[in-house]
Order: C-alpha cells, then structure tokens, then sequence
C-alpha cells in the first residue's frame, strides 16, 4: 500500500518536471520553425506598446522640467529611456533581417537560420515586454537641492578679528529654532553686505541662500522678481498678488535663507514679508531673515531676534587693512609715516581705507602728504545730508581715490555711472555708447577702439574698488555711498562734470550742468524755462518734456529718452535744433519725421513699435555707425534695403522679427561693419557671397531664438554673451559661412537635411 502511494506521489512530481523540460523546449522549437510569422506579429506588437510607453514617460521628463527647471530625473528614468531606445533601434535591425530571410526562404529555405532568427525575435520580445511592464513611474524625477551663494574671497582678504566676531554670532543665531529674524545693522561702508554674502556662502542646513538689495525706494515687484529668478521660479501670472501667493507656496515647501541688504524705512514687520511672498520658517519650512540696515530703528520696528552691530574697525585693524591694500610692506619710512595718520583719519571704516590704500599705492611722498592734508582739512567742510564727522570723513576718503584716477576719461567714467539708479546694474555696453558719444577719447578711429578703452576704464576701476561687479554679465555696480560720493563730487560747482539727478535740485539751477539723469519710474515734468547751454548728456524716462527745452541746447551730444506711456510725444521737429547730437536712443515713439533731419547722428537705437515713414528718414543718416533696432517691432515688415546707403555702419543690430531675408544682400557692401547680430527665417545667398571681416557676431538661421545670446537691457545696448555664434536649422549654406567657420565660438545646428 505505502510503495503504491510513494509511486503515486513520485509520478506526480516527474510529470511536470518532463512537460517543463521535454515537452515545452520542444513545442519552442517546432514554434521557432513553423509560427515564424506569429512571432514576428508579437514582436510588432510590443514595440508599438514600448514606442508609446516611451513617448509617454518623455513627456512626463519635460512636463517635470518645465514645471521646475531644477527638477533632477531620477537614475532609473534615465536608464529606463536609454534602454527604451536601443530596444527600439535593435528592433529596427531585425525587421530588416526578416524581410531578407522572407526573401530568401521562398527561393531557398533555410530552416537553421529561421530557427535561429526566430530565436532572437523571441528574446527581444520577451526584452520589450518586461520594459513595458517596468514603465509606471509614480515620479519621473525630484527637485535638485541648489546651491548657497557662492563665496568669493578676494585674493587681497584679510582677517580681521572684530568681522570673524560678527560673523560667528551670525551662524550661531541661524543655528537657533527661536530665531527667524536677524538684523545686522550699522554705519553704511563699514562691510555688512560683505559680512552678510560670507555668511550666505558658508551657512548650511538651507535649501537655497537668496540675497537681495532693497534700496532707499521699495521696489516690491523688483524684489519679488529677484527671488522668483533665484529658485528657478517662473511667475504664471503678473499681479504683485499673485506673484506673492506663488513665492509663498514654492518658499513654503523647502527651508531658505533671503539676506534683504540695505534696509532704509521701517517695514509692516510681517505684513510687508506678505506682501512679497515671503513666509517665516515654521517646523523647519520656510524662510529665516537676515536683513542689514544702516539705521537702528529699522530692526527694531521688524522686531528681529537677534540683532548684530557691524562696528568700524578698531585702529590696529585699520592700519593692518590699509597697509595691505597700500602694499607698504617693503616702503620707506617717511611714507608709512604718512600712511599711518592718513589711515587714522579713515575713522576705521572699511570702504574709506581700501579705496584711498589703493588710490595711493606706489605713489611719491607729496602725494601721500597732500592727501593727508585734505583729509585733516576736511572738518571744516560742509559735506550736504552728512551728519557724522566718520562719515564726512569717508566722502573725502573716497573723494581723494577719486582724484588720483590716472586720467579724466576714468573720472567721467566713474560719474556716468552715477547717472543710474541706486543699485542698478550698469550695462557696459550703455557706458562705450555714451563714451562714444561725449568723445572721451578722441584718438580712437572706431566704436571697437572706444570699447576696449571703456572695458580698460571699467576694470581700473574695479581695482580702485570704486565699481563693482554687477550680477550678471558685463555689469557693473556703485556701492551706494561711492555713488553718493560720486553725485556729491559732480554737483560742486568746480566739478567739469556737473550732473543734475533730482527734480529738486534741477528746479534750482542747471546752468552749469553737463549731466543732467531723471531715469526713476515716476512721471515727472521737466522745467521748460531753464537754460542748459553746457548739457552733453541727457537721460530722462517718463517725464514730460516740451520741444522748445532743447532750444538752448546746443552742446547736447547724448540723448536717451523714454517717453511717457499712453500720451503724446514730442515731434523729432525739436531735436533738429540740436547740432552736437551723435548718440541718441529713442523709447515708445512709433512715428519718426524729421529723424533724417539729424545728420550728426553716429549711434542710433529704437524700442518698440515703428511705423511707417520711418524708412525714408533712416537712409538719410548716413554717417550712423550703430544702428540697433533689436527691440523695435516692424508692424508692415522691415526691408532691408533701408539700410544700403549707411555705408559707415560698424555695428548692426537688426529687429528679431519681421526682417526681410535678403538682409544679406545688403551686408556684403558694408566693408566697415565689425559686429553683426541678426535672426532671419530663411536665406537665399549669391554663390560669391562674402561677410565683411567681422570681429562680432550672433547670426541665426530658419530658427528664431528669443534668447539667442543677447541680453536685454534698459537704455542703449545689449551684451553679448558669446562673441561669435552661428545657430541654423534645416539647411547649413557653407559657401556663405565658410569664412566665418574657423574662429567660432559657438555652434548650434539642427534638423540639417542632406
């Protein structure tokens, strides 16, 4: 009976066993050899279920990205789409074996390599198959974690004792969950935007570090704008309120550090951080606040937890900055001499003691003793809205560093930049034009000559620490007590620079002026009754102005302006009684008679709409040399052969829209031009047709990039972001571009046909 049962059990074990492997392997291989055609169905079948797939899991990748542009994909989508693709590609492979072994097997059958062939289908079936099953992502990707702000240590940085103490109590008060608000205050100059920015560069535990300026006038939508571009936010809507209801619940879910510098007028505490968008940390999400201001009741009014007084430095530390910045390691004594009172005099403040160090290094003896001098005298000065003698003192500081800029081109430099807003990035670009225009340097013979000199200016500069970088690009900024210094320098009445920035003063007397920047957002009205017999520069933005105030203007060489949204402007009629006018920007006007009218003109740039007319009075202006029309827009299309009589040009910035194809045609003749940036949607070239020798160039073809390399700016220029680009589509003419293919700095080519 058990023997019975033990055969039993053991024949229903050795059964299976013989189907799995006797039974099946040979119903494959008869399957291999006559369900050929199923196979190959099969096959098919999956690799439309995969390409589906793929299409779909590729749209969750850009769906994912375009939401966040920091959005990192995880590994395994990224493996899973490469395999995707090469299953797909293999698939391809086969089918072409398969129609060759169709073809074969009916002339001569090969029942071997069916057998095998079949084989393969089925293994890459089976592939497909399993990539299919493995395709539902519940997510395809997460936030990458950004980085803090980067920390740039100047190759001249000292450790000072009193900064490390600042600096220390800082990260200790970040490190506190009681604390969500600190405030650093103290005099203006004295290094706290520089304390805060190491700060935000060493400080860990945050998701994000995010710095912005404030200002004197508040500028919430800048502000808000400003932290939307720091976490890769991009704004659905508007409206400050919605603006600020997105910035809440994007700041809402991470854990960030926003350091708000140059805090001037006492906020609503909380209610204005509302009105930004910006939520206080709670549970560990949200923001804490590091703000500075110079005034103490600021901090107080925001009720701050923690508060950190940045104080001038002691007199040790002075003379240990001073006397590195001054190199007087190896001087002579009478000099060091000097040195020490003269740092003495500073009254320990940081931006007063770089800039005057270096101002004086490798300077004679009575140079050091003049200043020293100045410096003692300056007590008995009347220094406008300066109430301290440390503060009076830095405005001389600053103003002897001023004085010994090697050449006046440097010092007219250094005041054009004060024709900005406070805390404005200054284009470069904005600064070679004017220079041009005001004839700064009258041995250069072309714009790329005056280039090189302003960006030799700018970088002096720099190293004299009366500019700093702007925060992108070919930027620059004025800290705002060296812009203060600068308006101060430029409105005593000795000044061969005299510049006008305020209405009020405007009002008073403007007679001796040369300058004269009214750039602020407001409307405003310019006194029509004020002569400006010695104006050289005029900026103004929204502001009324009558034709009959440039009568008396007849030095006037630069004029940038904007007019007045949803009013009338004033006819180009007035600007005819201009002689002197080589560089002029023109913002919002649509019509332009009488433009021909100003033959003087060497630099020209539009923005906005342009209607018609504009094309006669355009080809009058024949010594132009800059034409930038990059951000106009030509309703009824911009021909090209406007331009074919400006023989003189050297720059050519073209619309990006609504420009003729055959622009080219005109270039050819123009042997002076040097930069060249231009989109057109297709090009139709001459066999023979050649580039003039250009140094610069962004050049796009079939494919229209908005963001093609140019940056976009306020005034009378753009920078260039690479200096030589070609970007084309469809079809790559390389008889026309072969000369400019071998100094490239960038290329971008795609959907090129054969």
């Amino acid at each position: 009976m058990g023997s019975e049962w033990g055969l039993s059990a053991a024949s229903g074990l050795v059964a299976p066993l013989l189907v799995d492997y006797l039974v099946k392997p040979i119903e494959r291989r008869i399957r291999y050899l006559f369900r050929f055609h199923k196979i190959v169905q099969e096959l098919h079948q999956n690799q439309q279920d995969l390409a589906a797939k793929e299409t779909q899991v590729k749209d969750d990748v850009e769906e994912a990205k375009l939401q966040i542009r920091t959005q990192v994909i995880y590994d395994q989508v990224d493996e899973w789409l490469t395999k995707a693709e090469n299953a797909l590609k293999d698939v391809k492979v086969l089918d072409s074996r398969i129609e060759e072994n169709k073809r074969c097997f009916r002339l001569c059958p090969n029942w071997c390599w069916r057998y095998q062939l079949s084989q393969e289908i089925e293994n890459k079936t089976l592939e497909i198959a399993d990539l299919v099953k493995k395709s539902e992502f519940k997510r395809v990707g997460h936030r990458a974690k950004l980085p803090n702000l980067n920390l740039v240590t100047s190759k001249d940085h000292v450790d000072l004792k009193s900064s490390e103490a600042a600096f220390n109590k800082i990260m200790e008060a970040l490190k506190d969950d009681k604390v969500k608000k600190i405030g650093v205050w103290g005099m203006g100059g004295v290094g706290k935007t520089t304390l805060v920015r190491n700060v935000g560069g060493e400080v860990k535990g945050f998701d994000r570090v995010i710095m912005v300026t404030v200002s004197e006038t508040l500028d919430i939508e800048k502000i808000q704008n400003k932290i939307a571009d720091n976490i890769d936010l991009k704004f659905e809507k508007k409206t400050g309120e919605v603006k600020a209801a997105e910035l809440w619940s994007r700041l809402s879910n991470g854990k960030f550090l926003v350091i708000l510098d140059d805090l001037w007028k006492e906020w609503n505490d909380d209610g204005d951080l509302r009105k930004i968008g910006i939520p206080l940390v709670k549970d560990e999400k949200g923001c804490k606040i590091i703000l500075t201001t110079r005034n103490y009741n600021v901090y107080q009014h925001m009720e701050c937890e923690k508060t950190v007084q940045v104080k001038v430095l002691e007199d040790d530390e002075a003379w240990t900055l001073f006397e590195m910045n001054a190199g007087l390691k190896k001087a002579d004594s009478h000099v060091i001499g000097e040195a020490k009172k003269i740092a003495k005099e500073c009254k320990g403040l940081p931006l007063a003691i770089v800039t005057l160090a270096k101002a004086l290094k490798g300077k004679a003896l009575d140079r050091w003793k003049d200043s020293r001098k100045k410096l003692e005298r300056s007590a008995l000065m009347e220094i406008p809205s300066i109430q301290t003698e440390r503060e009076k003192n830095a405005y001389i500081s600053l103003k002897i560093s001023y004085e010994h800029l090697k050449n006046k081109m440097s010092q007219t430099c250094f005041l054009l930049c004060a024709l900005y807003l406070e805390d404005d990035s200054i284009n470069v670009e904005d600064l070679v034009r004017y220079a041009w225009g005001l004839n700064l340097y009258d041995k250069t013979n072309s714009i790329e000559e005056m280039r090189i000199q302003v960006l030799e200016v700018i970088n002096y500069l720099k190293d004299s620490c009366l500019l700093e970088d702007g925060d992108v690009g070919r930027y620059v900024k004025l800290h705002d007590i060296v812009r203060d210094v600068a308006l101060w320098i430029a409105s005593e009445e000795g000044s061969s620079f005299m510049i006008k920035s305020r209405m009020e003063i405007l009002n008073k007397s403007s007679e001796s002026s040369k300058a004269i920047s009214l750039l602020g957002s407001g409307r405003k009205k310019f006194p029509d009754r004020l002569m400006h017999s010695k104006l050289e520069i005029l900026l103004l933005n929204n502001c009324d102005i009558q034709g009959t105030c440039f009568l008396g203007m007849r030095e006037l060489k630069v004029l940038n302006l904007t007019a007045v949204y949803g009013t009338g402007v004033i006819s180009l009629y007035a600007l005819t009684f201009l002689p002197k006018l080589r560089a002029l920007h023109l913002d919002s006007f649509e019509y332009f008679s009488f433009l021909g009218n100003l033959t003087t003109l060497e630099i020209l740039s539009l923005s906005g709409w342009v209607f018609k007319g504009f094309a006669d009075e355009l080809e009058m202006l024949e010594n132009l040399k800059i034409l930038d029309l990059i951000n106009c827009a030509f309703p009824g299309g911009f021909q090209s052969k406007v331009i074919q009589r400006l023989s003189q040009l050297e720059e050519l910035y073209p619309p990006r829209l609504h420009i003729n194809n055959d622009i080219f045609l005109e270039i050819k003749f123009f042997t002076r031009l040097r930069r060249l940036f231009v989109e057109v949607p297709s090009l139709h070239c001459p066999l023979d047709f050649k580039f003039p020798e250009l140094e610069k160039y962004k050049i796009g073809i079939n494919g229209y990039s908005i963001h093609f390399g140019y940056r976009e700016m306020s005034g009378f220029g753009y920078t260039f972001d690479t200096a030589r680009s070609l970007k084309i589509e469809e079809v790559f003419p390389y008889n026309a571009f072969s000369q400019l293919v071998g100094n490239l700095e960038s290329l971008e080519v795609s959907k090129i046909k054969d």
